[in-house]
């Protein structure tokens, strides 16, 4: 190593120690006392909490969460419920971080932590308020080199200091919402039908349960002389189409849907109907659903598109007759209200979803039949 690149080095490494000095003096104020936490008033105040802005660099609200009397919700996506876990822990790793040491509170200084103010130009921190709260709001800076606390300033104080944990606090609201749509897995599918702008229908019936009960087989129907269905994985990706679904982004749903969306029919095992009406705008894959409990596909309805209900037979005269047909009538009115519960919750809703999920749930029949052999005659 020649002198000059030694000096070079020498004189970067005093740099730096002089900048960890700079950013860890605590003022001119002389030895400071260490609060317990940085926000020692909000433990108390977290169940009466009702309302929680994220401001973002550059002073706008990106995230605004608020409470009403059911769930947190995110108005910045028209007040879809936001996911309570998450809000939960952010407030509960707020109210519990404690203070690990002061740092500088030269505001020149602030830009090399992330604590500056959030309106500054080159800001890059996030400022969490508490609306209608005398709660002192918060600007979350950078994590230390450690990977193990936030640098942290309460706005309006000079002073900025290391936390004990590490506050994750993001500015896009799509990373505040409920991400499950929904969990219907394949064993709770009794038909699947798939019925495509240009007529096409694709029918898939459960064949009892010949792969185990919780990954029954699918039978696909309609398949044309000569041609042979394809792959079973096909068929269980159709059907566990509502399995794991969740939101990449949400929207108020304005009816109708799209004139050639994909439209297609869940029925479950306890005669509950999902219609997921598929379509793509903005450059993303969208799904809008309705849920009834009314004219459910039964697997033996006929091929020729009739979708009522098949009905059971009528019961033997007698006692029992009576008991098993105010039982039939109890289950019905349970899947009414199952059905009218889970509509309220899905239908003004619709949601961007994976384009893989997307891309299972609109499959052709040519999709799902074994490849032509080709004739090398």
């Amino acid at each position: 190593m020649n002198r000059n690149r030694f000096l070079m080095l020498v004189a970067v490494t005093v740099a730096a120690a002089l900048m960890v000095i700079v950013l860890d003096r605590p003022g001119d104020s002389g030895p400071q006392d260490l609060p317990e936490t940085l926000l020692p008033g909000l433990e108390d105040a977290v169940n009466e909490l009702a309302a929680i802005d994220i401001v973002a660099p550059g002073g706008e609200i990106a995230v605004s969460l608020r409470r009403d009397d059911e769930r947190w919700r995110v108005p910045q996506k028209d007040g879809y419920e936001a996911d309570f876990a998450q809000v939960l822990d952010l407030l509960r790793t707020l109210a519990e971080a404690g203070v690990e040491a002061p740092k500088t509170d030269n505001p020149d200084w602030y830009s090399h932590l992330g604590v500056q103010d959030v309106s500054q130009p080159d800001a890059t921190g996030r400022r969490i308020d508490f609306p209608g709260r005398e709660i002192s709001s918060v600007i979350v800076g950078q994590a230390d080199p450690s990977g193990e606390g936030s640098y942290a300033r309460l706005a309006g104080d000079a002073q900025s200091w290391l936390l004990d944990t590490v506050l994750e606090v993001p500015v896009d609201p799509v990373a505040w919402l409920e991400p499950g749509i929904m969990d219907i897995p394949s064993a709770d599918i009794a038909q699947v039908v798939v019925r495509h702008a240009d007529g096409e229908v694709v029918r898939l019936d459960r064949a009892g349960d010949e792969g185990g009960e919780d990954t029954p087989a699918f039978v696909l129907r309609d398949v044309p002389e000569g041609r042979e269905a394809g792959g079973e994985w096909k068929r269980n990706a159709i059907a566990n189409g509502l399995r794991a679904l969740n939101l990449e982004d949400v929207r108020r749903f304005q009816p109708p849907a799209p004139e050639d969306a994909t439209r297609v029919l869940f029925t479950t095992t306890d005669g509950l109907n999902f219609v997921a009406d598929l379509f793509e705008t903005d450059d993303a894959h969208w799904v809008h659903f309705t849920v009834s409990a009314e004219n459910a596909v039964s697997p033996e309805a006929p091929a020729d598109g009739d979708e009522t209900a098949v009905e059971e037979p009528a019961a033997a005269n007698g006692t029992d007759a009576v008991d098993e047909t105010g039982d039939e009538e109890d289950a019905e009115n349970q899947r009414l209200v199952n059905a009218v519960a889970v509509d309220a919750r899905l239908s003004p809703w619709m949601f961007a979803i994976p384009e893989r999920r997307y891309d299972d749930l609109t499959r052709r029949l040519e999709d799902l039949l074994e490849p032509v052999e080709e004739d090398d005659s």
